[in-house]
């Protein structure tokens, strides 16, 4: 499993990483919005027809941090309406206006006050999880989920390249910025393959990826979007890594005579769960 490519370097991350401080500016929360991976559709159809095994009829999907909406918005034509909810008021900012049955607002995942307890079909977490108070957040869940309604943890995760020396480029400056992970994140790297859904019969599934073709200055620019890459900078603002990135890629590119793009590929994983009906 491709997710597993950057496993061996989980050992390096941080106890002492101040979250507070993750997707504050605008700045970042601009790059991320124009930068990351967007979900395909497979993604968020896998994630409706699980609910409609319970609930027919798709009335409220809860996302919660959401970011700038790239878990969220897919989820519109699925369901009659859907709220997406993140900690950090720019990356709220972010987010798109124009979606009729969608909107966004401020929040934690596990004080949700303005859902209606027994009122959503769907309770999820899109690159996101690992950041959250796990048992308070699944509590949270429980109250606002009607019976039968559905959760979803899914995430994409560290990139990964099938040219071998773009591989290793990647391998060279996500050692460097590991560091600046908190703990945290390990779950997710590891594909939350340690979590336990709270409902019983809870299903997995590995079989979505993101593929694209990236040019080296597309890939600089998703790097940007990453909290590591900004914290890394401010810790070394003498040492130019995006400038050093995009050059190293250029090389190995003429090297491999792999052309001006390549394919980067996120594996994706989905947990899901039932509330009971009863």
């Amino acid at each position: 499993m491709a997710i597993l490519h950057f496993k061996h370097l989980t050992h390096l991350m941080s106890n002492i990483v101040d979250k507070t401080k993750m997707y504050v500016d605008m700045e970042q929360s601009k790059a991320y919005s124009e930068s990351r991976p967007r979900y395909t559709d497979k993604l968020f159809k896998t994630i409706a027809d699980y609910c409609k095994e319970t609930n027919p009829d798709l009335d409220l999907a809860v996302d919660v941090g959401c970011g700038p909406g790239m878990s969220t918005i897919g989820f519109t034509k699925y369901f009659k309406k859907v709220i997406g909810v993140d900690v950090s008021e720019t990356q709220i900012a972010c987010a798109p206006k124009n979606i009729p049955n969608c909107e966004f607002k401020v929040g934690y995942s596990d004080k949700l006050p303005f859902i209606e307890s027994g009122s959503a079909d769907l309770f999820c977490c899109g690159a996101s999880f690992h950041w959250m108070p796990q048992e308070e957040t699944f509590a949270e869940a429980d109250r606002i989920l009607r019976p039968g309604g559905s959760i979803a943890i899914f995430d994409h995760v560290v990139p990964s390249s099938d040219i071998p020396e773009v591989q290793a480029c990647f391998e060279k400056y996500w050692k460097k910025l590991f560091p600046f992970y908190p703990k945290e994140a390990t779950h997710a790297i590891d594909g939350f393959h340690d979590l336990k859904m709270p409902y019983p019969g809870w299903i997995r599934n590995d079989e979505i990826t993101l593929s694209m073709k990236y040019t080296v200055q597309q890939y600089v620019d998703f790097m940007k979007s990453t909290w590591v890459c900004r914290a890394y900078r401010d810790a070394y603002p003498d040492d130019d890594i995006l400038t050093n990135l995009a050059r190293e890629l250029t090389e190995v590119l003429a090297k491999s005579e792999a052309g001006s793009e390549y394919t980067v590929t996120w594996p994706v994983f989905i947990l899901m769960a039932h509330k009971p009906n009863h």
